[in-house]
């Protein structure tokens, strides 16, 4: 029967349907024979481990259904991911699969957040995504929604990064969110698409959130939170780690205090993220939305530069700006977005060189 697997995908989906083959034995397999079709002929010598009866997904399955099947051999691979001691050996994304090439930022927290938690966590997400930055998180209840929200509200990008197959909704209420992002962001998954959601999976999906993260931002999370083993591999992988503090009183706040202690940079704010990660912001401006290169900005005869190559969430505050400086709550006005988030984007337009701030608050362009 393996003389018929014709690629990568199709061998690795073989592999994956053999019970006690799991992740890391096909990873060894792989190391050992040089790719996915390497490692299914040995297995397959080794005695007849097929029934020729078997009719697995095949990829063009798959692609039918909207779901594509990323091999770890793939040039497509994110470089990423492969910092991991267990890297998953076949990836399965629905959506925008660029998005795994520009810079992304995880927001994560309890999934029985506060309401205060949750409207953080999706400010957070506007603010990230309208600086063009990815909002990387796991669908969960509470902290993982919002974020997700926040960042399709912004029309910026999104990656979920789920704990069961791309064709279960986990959370069931999340299927609204779940299709948005699949449609305007990423849903990415290590298991087979009809796979259920369980427990163990969780820990498994978190270690590949704080892989594709730049950056890891906790806002609340208890002291035995999921969100916790997310950063213990954040810290393990060298990713700077953020956390929004919170009340003595709240217990889901005694996590996010904890790492605060044990060296977490705080976050006073939302609109304070960009100033924790200017260099992501850099990047970001530079990419287009397929994750290629901007072309080199134009300039108005002004002299200013157009807002080719702004991130869509930042184009309001630029052409707000006036060449008289306007004080930050006149350009809010402007711009229709509250004055934290217009101080957060006109703080990235400074760095980018599209702005000037001038004393009492004021900004003008250039």
């Amino acid at each position: 029967m393996g003389a018929g697997v014709t690629s990568e995908t199709e061998a690795l989906l073989r592999l994956k349907r053999l019970p006690g083959f799991g992740d890391r034995k096909i990873m060894q397999l792989i190391r050992a024979h040089g790719s996915g079709i390497g490692a299914l002929r040995a297995v397959q010598a080794q005695g007849g481990l097929f029934d020729s009866t078997a009719k697995p997904h095949k990829p063009e399955t798959r692609r039918t259904a909207g779901i594509r099947a990323l091999p770890i051999t793939s040039s497509g691979y994110p470089e990423l991911l492969r910092d991991l001691f267990d890297p998953p050996p076949l990836l399965f994304l629905k959506g925008r699969e660029e998005l795994l090439r520009g810079p992304a930022v995880a927001i994560v927290g309890a999934r029985r957040a506060t309401e205060g938690g949750r409207v953080v966590a999706e400010a957070m997400g506007r603010i990230l995504a309208g600086a063009g930055i990815t909002v990387l998180s796991g669908m969960a209840l509470g902290i993982d929604g919002a974020a997700h929200r926040g960042a399709l509200e912004a029309g910026g990008n999104t990656i979920a990064v789920m704990g069961s197959g791309l064709e279960v909704v986990y959370p069931r209420s999340h299927r609204a969110l779940f299709e948005a992002v699949g449609t305007h962001g990423l849903l990415l998954s290590e298991f087979l698409p009809e796979q259920e959601a369980r427990p163990h999976h969780f820990p498994k999906r978190n270690r590949i959130i704080a892989a594709l993260a730049r950056a890891i931002v906790v806002v609340e999370a208890g002291e035995r939170s999921g969100a916790l083993i997310t950063v213990d591999h954040g810290l393990d992988l060298g990713r700077d780690i953020l956390a929004v503090p919170g009340s003595l009183q709240n217990p889901r706040a005694r996590g996010t205090n904890a790492l605060i202690r044990d060296g977490a940079r705080l976050l006073p704010s939302p609109a304070a993220i960009l100033e924790e990660v200017p260099n992501l912001v850099e990047e970001a401006a530079t990419l287009g939305r397929d994750g290629s290169p901007h072309l080199a900005a134009e300039t108005e005869d002004s002299g200013f530069p157009t807002d080719v190559g702004l991130p869509p969430g930042l184009r309001p505050l630029w052409k707000a700006l006036e060449t008289e400086p306007h004080h930050v709550d006149w350009i809010a006005g402007q711009a229709r977005v509250d004055a934290g988030e217009a101080l957060a984007g006109l703080s990235t337009l400074e760095l980018l060189g599209y702005a000037s701030r001038c004393p009492g608050m004021r900004f003008r362009r250039g």
